[in-house]
């Protein structure tokens, strides 16, 4: 009668070898779930530094209710839907112009931080509307670069958002390729 072995006799680890980067490529793909996210961009509202229809990498470690952290002004951070769903359809994506304690104003096209203008990243600046608002405990304040659009702070439904509230960090530009890059 023939005997049967899985392995002869130096051939013990090669299974285990043999399975070694499917391992590692699924215990990678589990990781990047939990760390990292694609957005896609809905609508102009952030027109011009993000364009409808650009694909997003989104990081959710920087999480704010995770990490305790306060976001950086300039930093642009996505909403949860649950969160914008009586200001938009979808998550929305803004820039981060104010922080706990912070005093914003805007009045006749400009915006204020502090007592000084606030100009984002590339020159965007101004606003429309009316706001006077000081914030307090863990609230942000959100623009959009497209200021015409009033997806952020400006807008009564939404208004200053607790930063626990933030899904997420936008991290880099992945479509279309011509533009792959981290985004400002």
């Amino acid at each position: 009668m023939a005997e049967y072995r899985l392995f002869s006799r130096g051939d013990e680890g090669t299974g285990r070898r043999r399975r070694s980067p499917y391992m590692t490529a699924a215990a990678l793909a589990i990781v990047l779930f939990l760390v990292v996210a694609p957005e896609v961009n809905e609508g102009p509202a952030m027109d011009p530094t993000i364009k409808d229809g650009q694909v997003l990498v989104t990081s959710k470690l920087t999480h704010y209710s995770i990490k305790r952290k306060v976001p950086e002004q300039g930093k642009l951070v996505i909403l949860d839907k649950v969160l914008s769903l009586e200001a938009a359809d979808d998550n929305i994506i803004a820039r981060v112009i104010a922080t706990d304690g912070d005093h914003v104003v805007i009045q006749d096209g400009i915006v204020t931080v502090n007592d000084e203008e606030y100009v984002a990243p590339g020159g965007i600046r101004g606003a429309e509307g009316e706001v006077d608002v000081t914030l307090t405990g863990n609230e942000v304040f959100l623009l959009c670069d497209n200021r015409e659009e009033m997806l952020d702070s400006r807008d009564p439904k939404l208004g200053v958002v607790d930063m626990r509230k933030i899904k997420g960090n936008v991290l880099l530009r992945i479509w279309p390729l011509s533009k792959f890059g981290k985004v400002k």
